[in-house]
């Protein structure tokens, strides 16, 4: 995808944004993504006879309205000014502490917040697209592991993040973005989660502005929710508020790892590119 290429090398300049107007471009990408719909004619097309192939037909239709969206809003919203500048040099050890970062995330929330959250009833047309996802496995995998990361972090990293911070205090561009972020997954328990991980995930961003490192994350956060995060709810018996606790203890652990060791590969790798960008 060559428009996720440009966003990663500054080929594509988003233009700043304020808040109101990060808000707009979010109602924007939903109303689109609802105007896109499988219309009525194809679904009746495939009903009957092809009716098991009816699901996969809405899921690539799905993807494809999508691909336009992006299109669509990062040509609303960027210019042909190239954005190439000084920055931070993604390696190998850059994906390696970003992966920490999240499972540590993912150990902190799974064996905390989780069981609060956990409690809240979530709506039915939610449950319904969950459902409709998991009859078939590959269906699933993309869709969560594979198409969601990517769509969402080009527009609320990629693009809402990136305008943000260029008008507003950054910090204060983080939160707002992944404020929009949880409100566009439409319930609470997923929101909270969203919300949070939209902080994390949005700090890789802003401090690589790398597009691939936020999608990488991303994936990987996707990955263990659906893998291994349910396994935690059913640790039970005698000891399992203990062993929630080393759990959670762990998780912290590994986020304090990831940043000192995220810092010093950081640091590094602007030194690099810095004795590289003087010697051009």
């Amino acid at each position: 995808m060559k428009f996720l290429r440009n966003i990663e090398n500054g080929s594509i300049n988003i233009k700043q944004m304020g808040i109101i107007k990060g808000f707009l471009v979010v109602l924007l990408s939903i109303l689109l993504e609802v105007l896109g719909q499988v219309p009525v004619e194809i679904k009746n097309l495939f009903s009957g006879r092809f009716e098991k192939a009816l699901p996969f037909v809405i899921f690539a239709f799905g993807v494809l309205v999508k691909y336009y969206v992006i299109i669509i809003l990062l040509k609303c919203l960027s210019n042909s000014r190239n954005e190439r500048k000084l920055k931070y040099h993604i390696n190998p050890m850059s994906f390696v502490f970003a992966a920490i970062m999240i499972i540590a995330f993912r150990l902190i929330f799974d064996n905390s917040l989780t069981f609060w959250v956990s409690r809240i009833s979530m709506p039915d047309f939610i449950n319904g697209a969950f459902e409709e996802l998991t009859v078939s496995p590959i269906k699933l995998i993309l869709s969560a592991a594979v198409i969601a990361p990517i769509y969402e972090e080009i527009i609320f990293r990629g693009i809402l993040l990136k305008g943000m911070s260029k008008k507003i205090n950054p910090t204060i561009a983080l939160v707002v973005s992944a404020l929009f972020f949880a409100v566009v997954h439409l319930n609470v328990p997923q929101g909270i989660n969203a919300f949070l991980l939209g902080l994390v995930i949005g700090f890789i961003y802003l401090t690589t502005d790398s597009i691939y490192l936020s999608i990488f994350a991303h994936f990987i956060n996707n990955l263990l929710a659906l893998s291994v995060s349910s396994s935690f709810a059913l640790i039970g018996g005698k000891y399992a508020l203990e062993i929630h606790g080393m759990f959670f203890i762990l998780g912290v652990i590994l986020l304090v790892i990831a940043c000192m060791g995220y810092e010093q590969n950081k640091i590094r790798n602007v030194s690099s590119s810095y004795k590289h960008y003087i010697g051009i």
